[in-house]
Order: structure tokens, then sequence, then C-alpha cells
């Protein structure tokens, strides 16, 4: 997926042809055909329950229009749904890599692989790196609905005889021209496509730093639930508090709410929601220095891929040093 989105040519450890990696999908494809069969069955009518769902909340129960034109509309329908999947796709990140340590010390495969100079690292890259494969539909679903909804962007920048950019960038600060307005928000599209992959990554390095620093059952689970409780509660409140700002319940002040609403992009929705013009409009209209929320987002995501690579490589040497 990386590699076709991107055109990133993946480390050897982290391709599926790997034999690590390989072995680390190979145990999830116990079941046969059939259970593919009905493993894909269930994912595709809970991701069809779950969006029509999404359409009635959209519709007010099908009691209203989902929004006045087809980019809200489609803003209405897909965002408490995708929103639903990304949590999910946190939690499943880190519940994959959990028990990493202690399933390799009931197949009595640890002591063998820490005598090896490299095998501790492969092992636990690998699994690392399988998380993308595992969930290669649930996070290709919410990339396509993001790619969806960026079409509709670029469909709206279509609108007043293409003129829509210069009206967006009327009355914001600081003043910008609108090439600057239309390359800002090109790099807010470009970060909304990477923070679900870096922030999925960050996730499944944290799973894999508690499986060898709290090895025993109890504790680990209780960490596991703790960071994943704060994790998608911070989700929450971000949400919450972004939707109370944007309608006007909520009054702070300009570097509080720009901080705000860069959380909730960063760590509420992934910027799901600001791949919608009116709504970013609103924000850029409202909050100085709103429009530069793509270039922070780009660096957000940046240092989010540097963080998963500190802690993978900090829980490696730990491995290799403990029991």
């Amino acid at each position: 997926m990386l590699q076709r989105l991107f055109s990133i040519q993946l480390p050897e450890w982290a391709q599926a042809s790997h034999p690590h990696v390989r072995y680390e999908l190979g145990q999830t494809a116990i079941g046969g055909r059939r259970g593919k069969y009905v493993r894909a069955i269930g994912f595709a009518l809970a991701v069809v329950v779950l969006y029509v769902g999404g359409y009635l909340v959209g519709t007010n129960f099908l009691q209203n229009s989902p929004g006045q034109n087809l980019t809200e509309s489609a803003m209405a329908v897909l965002f408490w749904p995708t929103f639903v999947l990304q949590l999910v796709l946190q939690f499943l990140a880190m519940v994959m890599t959990i028990n990493t340590v202690t399933e390799q010390k009931r197949r009595l495969a640890w002591d063998n692989l820490r005598a090896t100079e490299v095998g501790t690292g492969l092992v636990l890259r690998a699994r690392w790196a399988a998380i993308y494969y595992r969930l290669r539909l649930l996070l290709g679903l919410v990339l396509l609905v993001r790619i969806a909804l960026i079409l509709g962007i670029l469909y709206d920048l279509t609108g007043f005889q293409g003129r829509y950019i210069d009206l967006l960038v009327i009355n914001i600060t600081p003043e910008i021209s609108p090439i600057v307005g239309a390359l800002l928000m090109a790099f807010l599209m470009t970060a909304a496509l990477l923070i679900p992959l870096t922030s999925i990554g960050l996730d499944a390095a944290v799973g894999l730093f508690i499986a060898v620093n709290i090895q025993q059952r109890v504790y680990n689970v209780m960490t596991q639930v703790i960071f994943l409780g704060m994790r998608i509660g911070l989700a929450l409140a971000l949400t919450i508090g972004a939707t109370q700002f944007i309608n006007g319940l909520l009054n702070v002040p300009d570097v509080n709410a720009w901080l705000l609403m860069g959380g909730y992009a960063a760590f509420g929705d992934w910027g799901l929601k600001f791949l919608h013009t009116g709504f970013y409009s609103e924000v850029w209209a409202t909050i100085p220095y709103a429009v530069f929320f793509g270039v922070a987002l780009l660096i957000f995501s940046l240092l989010q891929s540097i963080l998963t690579e500190g802690i993978l490589s900090f829980t490696i040497r730990r491995a290799e040093r403990i029991g």
C-alpha cells in the first residue's frame, strides 16, 4: 500500500516476501479458505452497517438532507463511521503487538532469538511491519475515504469559475496569495493521508515496547488498557472540544484555539474533518495562522515517524538485554 500510494521503497525486513514477515502473516492465515471468506464477509457486513448508520446520523434518521451540496453531504455521512474505524485501528495496532514476547516464549523460541546477533530485532520489526499487512483492509478503507474527500476538495476548488481559492484566502490572518493558499491546502491533504499511517505505526511500536518491558500478564493488560483508554479518551475529548469551538459554544484565546484545533487534527480525527472545504475555510477565517495547519501536520507526521523508529530501536536494545 505504501509503495503504491507514495512510491516508497520499503526496507527488506518490512516487505511481505521477507521470511519473518511471511511467518507472522502465516500465523493469522490459519483457518483455511473458508475462514478467510467468513472473516471477509464479517468485515464487509460490519462496514456496511457502520456506514448505513453514518447515513442515518447524517440525515437525522432520514428527516433531513445530509448537506447542501455533494461534498458537505459526503462529509456528513462518512465522518462518524470513519472516525470509529480509526479508533478500532488504534486499538488493533496495539493489541496485535502486545503479546509478542509471550508468544515467542510459549513457542520456546525467545532464548534462541536472543542468542543470535540480529534475531530479536528482526522478529520485533517483522511483527511491527506485519501490522500494516494485517490491517490493510481497514487501513485501506480509511485512506480510500480520505482520497474521496480530497477529490471533493478539488471539485470544490473549481467552483466560482475556478476562483474559489481566492474567496478562501480573503480576510484571513496572515494575508496570503491564492497560489500560496492552494499550496498550503495541498500540504494539508498530504498530511491527512500520512497521519493514519504514522499513527498506526506509533501505536504498534508502543505495543511492542509494553510487550518487552512488562511481561507479566496482569500488568501487561493493565498498562495496555490504561494507554488505550488515554489514547482514545484524548481523541474523543479533542473531538468534542473542537466541535464545541466551531459551533461557537467554547470561547478560548486564539493561541488555545490554534492548539485545540491542531491537536484535534493530529490526535483526534487525524485531519479527517479538515478535508471538507467549508469546515476548513471556517477554521482559516476564525483562527489566526490556521492556514499553516497543513505544514504543522506534515511536521507532526514526520515527528511521529522519528518517534516510532526511536521506540522500536530502544525496544530492540532492551529485548536483547533482558530475558
